[in-house]
């Protein structure tokens, strides 16, 4: 391995490492001050609220001709991951990760969100491309299908489709002609059901609780459970540690609320009590009233 492709490795594998901090982090060549202008375009730049563009053609596992838009507008989220299959090491973890992640989240694959991996090499091989899906598929389990998660190329050898994708999300990558790969950061990416740029999970592990919470805030409360919906309006995403953290106005709230209830609770028994007392001082004073006439 040349010393540029083992730099580009040790990219990727500080990607993953580093992927929870908000500071991008950078390498420098041994013996240089600059680093590799290769490298020096990988970044996400989030995009919350901006649409994916429409129309964007790619081919699935089979060949055949398939739409981004044949995912949406089904009510549910989906969830995207952009990569390669040649990848050494940083897109099988992230996938492994979303399996894990999709699974201890209690949400179903299919009932409760879609997935959808697009590759970013252009001269992806369908055959490699096939046989991720079914080591994913397989890891996922629960009668988890195609349908379900598929696995996309770019429709020719240009990969426009797979780029302009990862422009809307701001996915910034680059590819090493030395090491034929690509260095890229750890990422995935949360639509809402109409398309929308909804969360960014960072890194190859991810807590339930987020994956959870990033689901239903896509969804906008149609996947989750009501007790969901309340849990999310104490947690807020947190830009700086790129995770969910209690929301201290929410708390607050709720205990101001707390606090109302048992005012309301404490003034309804003191009332009831008064009442009953003065019931019982009107019923007492009856008899010695008709044996004084």
């Amino acid at each position: 391995m040349t010393a540029r492709a083992t730099l580009v490795a040790g990219v990727t594998l500080l990607a993953a490492a580093g992927s929870a901090r908000a500071e991008k982090q950078l390498v420098f060549p041994a013996g240089s001050e600059q680093p590799l202008a290769a490298l020096q375009d990988i970044d996400v730049i989030e995009h919350i609220g901006d649409k994916v563009p429409a129309g964007l053609t790619f081919a699935d596992e089979a060949g055949r001709s398939v739409k981004l838009e044949s995912l949406l507008g089904r009510g549910k989220p989906v969830l995207v991951t952009l990569g390669y299959h040649r990848c050494p090491m940083l897109c099988g973890l992230i996938l492994d990760g979303l399996v894990k992640a999709g699974g201890a989240s209690g949400l179903a694959l299919g009932k409760d969100f879609l997935a959808l991996d697009v590759s970013i090499d252009p001269t992806e091989d369908p055959k490699l491309l096939a046989a991720t899906q079914r080591r994913v598929l397989d890891l996922a389990g629960k009668g988890a299908s195609a349908a379900d998660w598929p696995f996309w190329r770019s429709n020719g050898d240009s990969g426009t489709a797979a780029r302009a994708l990862a422009d809307a999300v701001g996915f910034r990558y680059k590819y090493d002609p030395d090491s034929k790969q690509y260095a890229h950061e750890a990422v995935a990416f949360v639509l809402t059901p109409e398309g929308a740029i909804s969360r960014y999970l960072y890194g190859v592990e991810y807590p339930p609780r987020d994956f959870r919470l990033a689901m239903v805030e896509a969804s906008g409360g149609r996947v989750g459970t009501s007790f969901d919906k309340v849990v999310l309006s104490c947690y807020r995403y947190d830009p700086a540690t790129r995770r969910y953290a209690p929301f201290v106005m929410a708390f607050m709230r709720i205990g101001a609320g707390l606090v109302f209830i048992a005012l309301v609770t404490l003034l309804t028994v003191l009332w009831r009590k008064e009442i009953a007392m003065r019931k019982r001082g009107t019923k007492a004073s009856a008899p010695t009233t008709a044996r004084t006439a």
